[in-house]
């Protein structure tokens, strides 16, 4: 008997075991009894939905030398909680543009089946393409929207449709990873070698990847005569595995950068012998694009509505070039006001002037033609901000430029501004803004490429005298000095606050802070800094014979965000950081200090993250604490996660540290 329950134990363990392995099922139309019952996915198990399967098959057909391209989809998704549904809402962009010849694209099939197990039975819900919703996006694009009927927790979803199209000459990213996790998706494209594509696969996630050799047929008729013609092919197949969940993340500005993907960019093709047309673009030709637009280059290099006010304050006569350049900005954002949208292309002037708003592109056009009024040279710097996604490094594109800011060159540097950063300076950007990849551009001349992220950077100085009473209260003044985006942070939040009686209060709420009072400079001002003045009270344990206590006023690492385990994302901050406080506390008389945590310096193995914290005891009786803290990197990969978490969790730890004070 003890043998038989050991045997069933085994095989019901086995047998659970098998059943978190979904097994990818190719066939259409019939969902396995493994896919209608399961109710949770194991690899993540608080997924609302998962792809249980998707194919994509992408091809080209002919027709009197005419090439289309046919986009055949399938998908299957199981809905596993309520929060799942949205899935059975199908959403399906397409190029629809019927005044331009070759761009226009239709649906030319679409249909769903929900299963849903009812009294132990399958029961199916079918629509078609009768249930299609279309709107009009723009002039180019239209989306077809569906919602699948009858979707609720434990339904299997499978739609499937074909994408007929005649724009030839471009093919749709594919995105292998989504939202929720993957079990197995598969693309095939086959592109005939008339045409030649960049084909690339990117991402977070390996995918099984071949390319082979193939032929398509097709006829050519003349009135009563048709010849069968062949077209050699390249097929590119991939396929993917069990793939994660592309989720949102609070250290990753655009989560699609790091999509799981394949790409294909057409570089030329050549339908015959004296028909060879190369398709590549160059930056050049882009930024000549926009220098030839009317909403861009047209207004450049024009003067402004504001020329004679700002020669007659005498900007223009202003030796100092940050000094000039700070004025006219100054002067610009007492005028306008930013409307909180990034655009490329500006409005014209006297319209934003009227409505004394606009986006950053119309008050950046007219800082720019500020600027050249009172003698200074202001460049366009094109770019996609970090919420946008990253420009692709492999072709040019316009499409994916989506705001520009200025660019002041200074001797062997350069200044940047932009009309959306009210709370900044010179070289203070938004931190949207600090991208790795930026181009300055000048007609007639070669763009030139810039990191941004080499320009930002938050910086905190902290001086904290104190004393500690026999009853356990430490009393001091702080002297803090916020530069670069910290002071942009500080008068963000004094902006937010409904005074500054409350800007302080939300201060002295912090570890157990109290301000008596409270001195602050440069919160309204366009200035390098913001230096505030605290004198402050902090409690605090006491006993008849010892005292405990944190000595810091502020904890900059409260606790270690960077906990989740086996990482694919990288992490991306706002901009580099560094945090300095030095802190000197006095003993009361006939106290001494029993137990002072330790001091410890410890960095990433490429030293680009650091932290340390010094304790010191002086013969005067007052303990001296250093502690630093720099990131010096905006962006660290998913190889370097584990240094990183160690590092933020060491400083999460030890921001808690606590003195312990003995009466002798």
């Amino acid at each position: 008997m003890k043998i038989s329950t050991l045997l069933c134990a085994l095989l019901l363990a086995l047998t659970s075991t098998a059943q978190t392995t979904i097994e990818p099922n190719l066939k259409w139309g019939k969902p396995t009894d493994q896919e209608l019952s399961m109710t949770v996915y194991e690899e993540d198990k608080d997924a609302p939905a998962v792809v249980l399967c998707q194919l994509t098959n992408v091809g080209y057909t002919m027709d009197f030398h005419n090439y289309y391209v046919d986009y055949e989809v399938k998908t299957r998704i199981k809905v596993l909680t309520d929060a799942g549904k949205e899935y059975a809402n199908v959403s399906i962009v397409y190029i629809d543009n019927p005044q331009r010849q070759y761009s226009q694209e239709d649906i030319e099939d679409f249909k769903a089946v929900a299963y849903n197990m009812e009294n132990g039975k399958v029961k199916k819900t079918k629509i078609g393409m009768d249930q299609i919703f279309r709107e009009r996006i723009n002039e180019d694009y239209v989306r077809a929207k569906v919602a699948i009927p009858q979707v609720k927790a434990g339904t299997v979803i499978e739609y499937e449709y074909k994408l007929h199209s005649n724009v030839f000459y471009h093919l749709y990213d594919w995105e292998a990873q989504k939202d929720i996790p993957v079990v197995y998706t598969n693309y095939r494209l086959e592109v005939p070698t008339v045409f030649v594509f960049n084909v690339e696969t990117s991402g977070i996630q390996q995918l099984q990847s071949s390319v082979t050799s193939g032929a398509i047929n097709y006829q050519m008729s003349s009135g009563s005569l048709a010849k069968q013609y062949k077209r050699y092919t390249n097929i590119y197949n991939c396929t993917g595995r069990n793939l994660r969940a592309l989720k949102k993340d609070d250290y990753v500005w655009n989560v699609e950068d790091y999509c799981t993907k394949v790409t294909a960019e057409l570089k030329s093709y050549n339908f015959s012998v004296n028909d060879q047309r190369d398709m590549r673009k160059t930056w050049e030709q882009v930024d000549n694009t926009l220098f030839d637009h009317t909403d861009f280059g047209s207004r450049l290099y024009k003067h402004s509505k504001y020329r004679d006010e700002l020669l007659a304050k005498g900007i223009d006569k202003m030796d100092d070039l940050k000094e000039k350049v700070a004025a006219t900005f100054l002067f610009l954002r007492q005028r306008l006001a930013w409307n909180g949208e990034y655009k490329l292309l500006a409005k014209s002037s006297s319209e934003v002037i009227k409505k004394g708003n606009g986006t950053n592109a119309d008050l950046n056009m007219i800082l720019i033609n500020m600027l050249g009024d009172v003698g200074v040279k202001a460049y366009p710097v094109l770019m996609s901000t970090r919420r946008h996604g990253r420009l692709p490094k492999t072709y040019p594109s316009l499409d994916k430029i989506n705001t520009f800011i200025v660019g002041i060159p200074n001797g062997g540097s350069w200044i940047y501004l932009d009309a959306s950063g009210a709370d900044g300076y010179l070289n203070v950007l938004p931190a949207n803004l600090y991208v790795e990849q930026a181009r300055i551009i000048d007609k007639g001349t070669q763009g030139q490429w810039v990191n941004l992220q080499k320009v930002g950077e938050a910086r905190s100085v902290l001086n904290i005298k104190a004393s500690l009473t026999a009853d356990g209260q430490m009393r001091g003044e702080q002297t803090a000095i916020y530069s670069g985006n910290a002071a942009a942070n500080e008068r963000k939040a004094f902006r937010a606050a409904s005074d500054s009686t409350a800007f302080i209060a939300s201060k002295a709420t912090k570890d157990g802070v109290a301000i008596t009072q409270c001195k602050i400079e440069g919160h309204h001002d366009f200035s390098p800094s913001v230096t505030e003045v605290l004198n402050f009270t902090k409690q605090g344990e006491k006993t008849d014979d010892h005292i405990y206590i944190n000595p810091f006023t502020e904890i900059p690492i409260s606790s270690n965000p960077f906990t989740e385990k086996g990482r694919l994302l990288p992490v991306e901050f706002p901009c580099r950081n560094s945090y300095n406080a030095y802190v000197q506390l006095t003993l009361p008389d006939g106290w001494q200090l029993e137990e002072m945590p330790k001091s410890v310096n410890v960095s990433t193995p490429d030293k680009s993250a650091s932290g340390r914290i010094n304790y010191a005891l002086g013969d005067d009786n007052t303990i001296t604490i250093n502690y630093q803290f720099r990131i010096s990197n905006v962006c660290y990969d998913h190889k370097q996660y584990d240094a990183l978490s160690q590092l933020f969790d060491l400083f999460a730890n030890r921001g808690k540290d606590i003195l312990v004070i003995k009466k002798k």
